[in-house]
């Protein structure tokens, strides 16, 4: 039950990433692409994709955490 509460919120800040760490995302974490093949598929330099995975997973966290303070 917690998980899935978790999960359902993970997506939903997943959908709040602007396009690029978004896709950078989805693809590093849940189809598990390596840098050079995301950047090959979003069509951006290896240090864009390594920039928009980092920047998303910090506005995931800080998602994540602003969702669990809203909760308790």
């Amino acid at each position: 039950r917690e998980k899935e509460m978790q999960l359902s919120q993970m997506e939903g800040c997943i959908e709040q990433l602007p396009a690029g760490q978004k896709e950078a995302i989805r693809l590093f974490y849940l189809e598990e692409k390596c840098y050079k093949d995301i950047a090959a598929i979003i069509d951006e330099e290896v240090n864009q994709v390594r920039s928009y995975i980092q920047n998303g997973r910090r506005n995931l966290k800080i998602c994540m955490e602003k969702k669990a303070i809203e909760q308790a």
